[in-house]
């Protein structure tokens, strides 16, 4: 059975940078980022046992989000210079363990993994698993054949997998009214508006009761819906279709999968390991995953 592991690139960059105190190599190069990004990646790895393994990145310019709505994510400052310049160094990771990079301009990260993940469920002896710190990508949950991996999210310091069951528990809801939800009550951290004065507790009561943001207003008359929320729901009724739009992640980016490019052991050991010499990440070579001969080697002594 192959296991894809897709990984939100962005989201594990910026969760590595905050979760570092500034580290750097003995030439002074800052690699706090680097160096988390590359420990989280090969501690998935380790955990999660994949077959195949792909990242996404977000690509600098306006996605088409930002192109229909100008406000969309306009709350959040440019990103450090201190991180910025650790993403080439970040990739150069990614490069040497052979693992295939996807950026395309107009699209978030989280559309390309959107359609990555739903290419490869086409194949049925196949499961993805969804590596992010990012939330908006429980939608994109089916099943147990594709799941989210969400890295050390609770108090206790345990990672979460998410799969339609857990979906269910947290929120009440399915994967897809995930959606729904965000349309109605907004989310804050990319600016989405959603409907004023409509909160979760509401908008999950709603989601439940009628199913849809479509179908609550194709019966917003109905004696269920609380006056005031129906007020609420009218006066901002563009704008929750709105918001359902950039909320949603689009599953038809432009792009292939390969499964020959996103092997996992199809790399070269001995070039990552002189990179991580380089940079000083002597405790992370132990990590690295078997390469082909190796794997090859250990298929003859079984």
């Amino acid at each position: 059975m192959k296991k894809l592991i897709l990984i939100d690139g962005n989201a594990l960059l910026h969760r590595a940078y905050h979760a570092y105190p500034p580290l750097s190599t003995p030439k002074g190069e800052l690699i706090n980022a680097v160096y988390g990004f590359s420990a989280m990646l090969l501690s998935v790895i380790e955990k999660l046992s994949p077959t195949h393994v792909a990242v996404a990145w977000d690509l600098k310019g306006p996605t088409f989000r930002k192109q229909e709505f100008e406000e969309y994510k306009a709350n959040r400052g440019p990103m450090d210079e201190e991180l910025a310049t650790q993403i080439d160094r970040t990739k150069e990771v990614v490069e040497g363990l052979n693992i295939p990079q996807y950026g395309i301009e107009g699209y978030e990260a989280d559309d390309i993994i959107g359609t990555l993940a739903k290419l490869a469920s086409e194949e049925e002896d196949a499961q993805t698993v969804i590596v992010t710190g990012d939330r908006d990508s429980l939608q994109l949950i089916k099943e147990k054949q594709v799941v989210v991996y969400l890295p050390i999210q609770n108090h206790h310091g345990q990672s979460v997998v998410f799969d339609e069951d857990k979906v269910k528990e947290v929120y009440g809801l399915t994967p897809k009214q995930i959606i729904d939800l965000k349309s109605l009550m907004g989310d804050p951290s990319d600016n989405i508006p959603g409907v004023r004065g409509i909160g979760k507790v509401t908008a999950t009561k709603l989601i439940k009761e009628f199913g849809s943001i479509e179908s609550i207003y194709e019966k917003i008359n109905d004696p269920k819906v609380n006056p005031r929320v129906r007020t609420m729901l009218l006066a901002d009724r563009e704008m929750a279709e709105k918001s359902y739009h950039l909320a949603e992640i689009d599953r038809n980016v432009p792009l292939e999968i390969s499964w020959k490019d996103c092997l996992l052991a199809n790399y070269d050991k001995n070039k990552v390991i002189e990179l991580f010499e380089e940079l000083n990440f002597k405790s992370l070579i132990g990590k690295l995953p078997k390469d082909s001969w190796e794997r090859e080697v250990q298929d003859v002594f079984i």
